[in-house]
C-alpha cells in the first residue's frame, strides 16, 4: 500500500483505529449524524474520518436535521469543520454519495444532481468488489410513520430528543462512577415489544425492496440501530448512527463488509461533546484553510484519555503535552 497506509485485512475483527497509519478501504458508510441538534457526536467522527480512508464514501441520509433547525436553530463551529472534511475528502479522490432521508428531505431539490465529486441520490446501488449488489437507501421510505402520518412522526422526533436529554445526564454520572456510555433509547428499542416488533417489519420490508432491485443485500439507516443480518436471503446491514451509537459499515478490497463499533475503541471517550484532542485538530484545521501556518501545539494529557499514537501523526506538527486538559496553539 503507497505512502505508509495499512489495508483493512479480511480477517480483522476490528479495525486498530488507535494506528498511527491510516485505514485503507474500499468503501464506507455512515448515516443519521442529525447535525443541528446538541446529540451529533460529531467529534468522534471527526476522528473516525482522520484515520479512514476509502473510494466511496456514503452518507446514508440524515447528515443534516432540517427538522430541528427549524424548530430551533443550533450551530455548532465543529459542524463546519465536519463538512470542510467532508470536502475535503472529495476533492481527494473520494466519491461522496449523499442519500437523502427524512430529516434532510430539503436536498430533494438536489435530486441527481453533481456537485464535484459529491453525488445527490435517493438511492443507489452499489457494487462491491466480489460482485455483489447492494441497494443502499436511508430507510425512511420503509417506515409507515414516513407515509401516513409525517406530524406524529416529528413528534416521536422531539421524544427520542428528550430522551437522549435525559440519557446525557444518566452517563455523566456514570462516567463520575467509572462506568462506560450506556444507551437509554437502545435499551427501550431491544425492550420494548412494540419497537421489537417496529424493527422486524422495517428490516423484513427493506429485505423485500432489495429482493425487488435484484440486489444481494440491502445498506440502509433510519431507526439508529446498527445490525448485520441475513433475511429470507438477503442481507440486512444496518450502518446505525453518529448520535449514540457512532457506528460504521465498512468494505475491503474484497467485497466483505464489517460492522465497526467506533465509540468502543479505547481512544475514544464515553462522555459528549468535542474533546480537547477533536478541538485541537479542528482549530489546526480551520486555521489552515484560513491561510495561516500551525507551526507546534501544546495540549493537555488525560489520565481517563491519554493520547493516542495518531493523534501526533494527524498533526503532522511538533506536540507537547502538559497534566491539564487545555491547549495551545
Amino acid at each position: 500500500m503507497q505512502d505508509g497506509k495499512r489495508a483493512m485485512k479480511g480477517d480483522q475483527p476490528l479495525l486498530e483505529l488507535s494506528s498511527d497509519e491510516p485505514i485503507v478501504c474500499r468503501s464506507v458508510w455512515i448515516s443519521d449524524i442529525h447535525l443541528g441538534t446538541k446529540h451529533a457526536r460529531v467529534a468522534e467522527l471527526l476522528d473516525f474520518l482522520r484515520v479512514v480512508d476509502c473510494k466511496y464514501l456514503y452518507l446514508v441520509g440524515d447528515l443534516i436535521d432540517g427538522w430541528e433547525l427549524k424548530f430551533r436553530w443550533f450551530w455548532r463551529d465543529d459542524y463546519n469543520v465536519l463538512i470542510q472534511k467532508l470536502l475535503r475528502k472529495s476533492r481527494k479522490q473520494t466519491k461522496v454519495i449523499y442519500i437523502s432521508g427524512n430529516h434532510d428531505e430539503f436536498i430533494e431539490q438536489f435530486m441527481g444532481m453533481r456537485f464535484g465529486n459529491v453525488t445527490v441520490a435517493r438511492q443507489v446501488i452499489h457494487t462491491a468488489a466480489d460482485g455483489k449488489k447492494y441497494l443502499v437507501i436511508h430507510g425512511h421510505q420503509a417506515d409507515g410513520l414516513t407515509h401516513f402520518n409525517h406530524l406524529l412522526e416529528k413528534l416521536g422526533s422531539h421524544l427520542y430528543n428528550w430522551i437522549l436529554d435525559i440519557n446525557l445526564y444518566f452517563n455523566r454520572l456514570r462516567r463520575a462512577m467509572g462506568f462506560g456510555y450506556w444507551s437509554l433509547a437502545a435499551y427501550l428499542k431491544f425492550k420494548a415489544k412494540s419497537a421489537v416488533k417496529f424493527v422486524t417489519e422495517y428490516e423484513g420490508t427493506l429485505a423485500s425492496m432489495a429482493r425487488s432491485h435484484q440486489a444481494d443485500g440491502v445498506i440502509c439507516g433510519h431507526i439508529h440501530r446498527a445490525e448485520m443480518k441475513q433475511i429470507d436471503g438477503v442481507e440486512y446491514l444496518n450502518c446505525g448512527d453518529w448520535v449514540e451509537s457512532c457506528t460504521a459499515l465498512i468494505e475491503d478490497f474484497d467485497g466483505k463488509i464489517k460492522l465497526i463499533h467506533f465509540h468502543e475503541n479505547d481512544v475514544l471517550r464515553a462522555g459528549r461533546g468535542p474533546g480537547h484532542m477533536t478541538q485541537a485538530m479542528a482549530v489546526k484545521e480551520m486555521a489552515e484553510e484560513a491561510g495561516h501556518q500551525i507551526v507546534a501545539v501544546t495540549l493537555g494529557a488525560s489520565a481517563q484519555r491519554p493520547m493516542p499514537a495518531y493523534f501526533a501523526s494527524a498533526m503532522k506538527i511538533s506536540v507537547r503535552q502538559l497534566p491539564t486538559l487545555e491547549f495551545k496553539i
